[in-house]
């Protein structure tokens, strides 16, 4: 089972976060029209999320065309957009409000790479969750070494909405705690990787209306590939090695991301 190719598209593998923008400038565009040739009958989807307040119309025009795709719109917390907050807020919503843009994101708290302070990158996460909210959109999470705040942030507002915890990077409790409080978690290739036996245990562990699957590429390329660009292409293995983490068959986990994340992008 762990030894499925790398051809998610042809399994019919949805993939719920993939940098489609990143790949094409590492690999170039014939990994796109790779993509677009595989996803044209697989029945999949794979969503492309925003970083910054302004790449949602190039990312529309480059993708927005490839029935397969999802487009969301968001504000990764770097500097910049921390420093000018309020007027990428505000630009951000235009974007948001095309009926193209499925969801908010992805956005976040980020303790690793600390761009300003908590305080800061709270302010503008939390003005997104507020667009989230107002919009009545799904909001894709970007949480590192942050569980604790990013909880208090998206809990209160996970009934309302729903809450994407994407890349998942902690522990089964964790896990726990965003899935009692209606977020779905999503795990990527950083699942096959050798000092990830806390996200094995998660996944394991998350009930199966909550789970979500990912490459988050070109990044987090799966074993036995580490370190490599990735593409959606590359889901497969993490596929495998979660449906042998939960007792389920590959097809059977396929069916069960496909349907929640139609449930969450259409």
């Amino acid at each position: 089972m762990l030894e499925v190719e790398a051809t998610g598209a042809r399994l019919g593998l949805t993939d719920t976060h993939a940098h489609l923008s990143y790949i094409a400038e590492r690999l170039g565009r014939r990994a796109i029209d790779e993509l677009a040739a595989a996803y044209a009958d697989a029945g999949a989807m794979v969503l492309d999320p925003g970083v910054d307040y302004d790449d949602y119309p190039v990312r529309k025009a480059a993708f927005g065309d490839l029935g397969f795709v999802r487009l969301a719109a968001g504000i990764w917390p770097d500097a910049e957009s921390i420093g000018d907050a309020e007027a990428r807020v505000a630009a951000l919503e235009a974007h948001l409000r095309d009926p193209a843009c499925v969801a908010v994101g992805e956005c976040g708290l980020d303790y690793h790479w600390m761009h300003g302070g908590p305080s800061e990158q709270a302010e503008l996460f939390s003005a997104q969750v507020e667009l989230a909210v107002r919009l009545g959109k799904p909001l894709i999470v970007h949480s590192r070494d942050a569980h604790r705040d990013t909880l208090a942030i998206v809990g209160p507002v996970a009934s309302r909405i729903p809450v994407i915890i994407h890349c998942f990077g902690y522990d089964e409790e964790a896990a726990r705690e965003y899935a009692a409080a209606g977020c779905y978690v999503s795990f990527a290739g950083n699942l096959s990787y050798k000092k990830s036996g806390a996200l094995r245990a998660a996944c394991a562990a998350v009930p199966g209306e909550r789970l979500l699957l990912e490459t988050d590429s070109p990044y987090m390329c799966p074993e036995p590939r580490r370190g490599k660009d990735a593409t959606p292409l590359d889901i497969g293995r993490t596929y495998a090695l979660a449906a042998a983490l939960r007792g389920s068959s590959i097809d059977d986990l396929a069916e069960l991301v496909a349907r929640n994340a139609a449930a969450l992008f259409g």
